[in-house]
């Protein structure tokens, strides 16, 4: 997971930030508000961690700020909450999809993270050959990509590419986050690296519409890969002249 928190300086959310990061997830640590806002503009994050006891801060009023961007689709959590029904159930009102209390320890943190990501993010249907989508299927034993049950030669880093495109599949991905989690890098000397290793995934695994997918760059931001559906025209009326061709039509799923 790419993972946002913001609290202060050797709050016990630092402490948990470093367990986060011990168990091989990537933690961007914020301490002032207006630093997070200005990264969420143009990153992605899996999570964002808001720390409850962050003194002169509205957090709601954050939560709303956060929801109010049209790229962002982070979950955001509280941490190192009070058991305060009142305060718990306006954070949730405000739209934090979930909070974590003083005394839960990182494994429960880590569990609730995936729970949610589990229903948010990852379209990835489990079948006994692998994970398959479309005409896709990947085998994670062996690191191999099947397009229509032929196999594709990708190297490690395209394969791990491809696998987290379409664990994602139809949302904006930064290029910090796949430098991140693909990489585990944060420099941006590794963008041609990146841009490199997408061009190849596009042209190996046919992401052009013609197999049911569309990797598609987001100038300034990253890359979405959407799914693509065929438009199946009929016979058209009388007096109209049909067409040469069906053609692709790609949507957000």
């Amino acid at each position: 997971m790419r993972i946002a928190v913001l609290c202060e300086r050797g709050c016990a959310t630092d402490l948990r930030s470093d367990e986060l990061e011990r168990r091989g997830h990537v933690v961007h640590r914020y301490r002032k508000e207006l630093e997070l806002l200005r990264d969420v503009v143009r990153e992605s994050f899996d999570v964002l961690l808001l720390d409850d006891t962050l003194r002169g801060l509205r957090c709601r009023s954050l939560v709303h700020r956060l929801k109010a961007f049209p790229r962002f689709d982070g979950a955001v959590v509280f941490v190192n909450c009070d058991d305060d029904e009142v305060r718990l159930a306006e954070a949730l009102a405000a739209g934090a999809d979930d909070f974590v209390g003083r005394s839960a320890g990182v494994r429960e943190l880590e569990a609730r993270l995936r729970a949610i990501l589990r229903r948010r993010f990852m379209r990835l249907h489990s079948t006994p050959e692998g994970l398959q989508f479309g005409a896709y299927r990947f085998d994670p034993d062996g690191r191999l990509a099947y397009l229509d049950g032929l196999p594709i030669g990708l190297t490690r880093k395209e394969y791990e590419l491809a696998l987290f495109l379409f664990a994602n599949e139809g949302r904006l991905v930064s290029r910090g986050h796949l430098l991140d989690m693909v990489w585990r890098r944060r420099a941006s000397a590794e963008s041609r690296t990146l841009d490199s290793h997408v061009s190849r995934v596009r042209r190996n695994l046919l992401l052009d519409r013609s197999r049911g997918f569309e990797l598609v760059a987001v100038y300034g931001s990253g890359y979405r890969l959407d799914r693509c559906e065929e438009a199946v025209f009929t016979s058209p009326p009388p007096g109209v002249a049909p067409y040469a061709e069906a053609s692709g039509l790609c949507a957000r799923v």
